[in-house]
């Protein structure tokens, strides 16, 4: 790993639409003050929720990603399905390997053939579609001297068909093929987190058609919410924590 890099690892949780449990329950264990009350609301409004896990994993959460007895990803996995027996894995687990300031993307939907999409502001109610759109969220990460990780999430959606766009690389402007992107910047996030430290995201149950239940609900023949956690699993800059395989996802 080079100085500037870091190690997240990043979780996706099935559970059942509406669960009062997760969407009740282990948010009484879960940080939302650590972020200012207008960002709260802002993405309250468009179906988002948000918190922090200080490092002491909930017992609920912990049953959720069934995490006690499971085997770390082995040498060279960047995917891990830790509950094998569905059709569809309930949990997915990740390495990401990312540099200082270099873009990483989480994708967070499947592409959806055509996407409405509202968008709320206070007296304000705009919405869009979208054809072949996928819900992505962008990721950044800047390390700290002291060990800890700030990292800059911001949602996006990408649509429509593959063109040739310009892409700004290592200093340089490179035409490289890739959807159209719209970026939701007024609903981006930072947290500074420190090792073992987690962020939740999940959807607002009660939001249904909001941008939020977009990223983060599925129908698989039953409607579920999803659950995404970024764990910080290691920087350069604190010893306490042996370099594991990783998959380099993107720089």
């Amino acid at each position: 790993m080079s100085a500037d890099s870091v190690v997240l690892e990043i979780f996706f949780a099935r559970f059942p639409f509406g669960d009062p449990e997760i969407n009740g329950t282990l948010w009484q264990e879960v940080d939302e003050q650590h972020f200012p009350v207008d960002l709260r609301q802002r993405l309250w409004r468009n179906g988002f929720r948000i918190g922090l896990i200080d490092g002491h994993v909930p017992t609920l959460l912990s049953r959720l990603l069934e995490l006690e007895g499971k085997p770390s990803p082995g040498a060279g996995a960047g995917q891990t399905d830790l509950t094998d027996t569905e059709p569809q894995p309930r949990v997915l687990r990740r390495h990401l390997q990312i540099r200082k300031g270099r873009r990483g993307e989480i994708v967070a939907s499947g592409i959806y053939d055509q996407l409405p999409v509202l968008l709320k502001e206070p007296g304000e109610l705009c919405g869009q579609t979208y054809c072949q759109a996928q819900a992505m969220l962008a990721l950044k990460s800047f390390p700290q001297q002291d060990g800890r990780v700030r990292v800059e999430l911001v949602p996006e959606l990408h649509h429509d068909e593959v063109r040739q766009t310009f892409v700004a690389r290592q200093g340089m402007w490179r035409l490289e093929p890739g959807k159209p992107r719209r970026v939701f910047d007024e609903l981006g996030v930072s947290a500074t987190l420190a090792p073992g430290n987690m962020l939740v995201i999940c959807s607002l149950p009660d939001l249904p058609g909001s941008l939020g239940h977009h990223f983060f609900t599925e129908d698989n023949g039953r409607l579920e919410q999803k659950l995404l956690l970024i764990r910080l699993a290691q920087t350069q800059q604190d010893g306490l924590f042996s370099p594991p395989e990783v998959l380099q996802l993107e720089e």
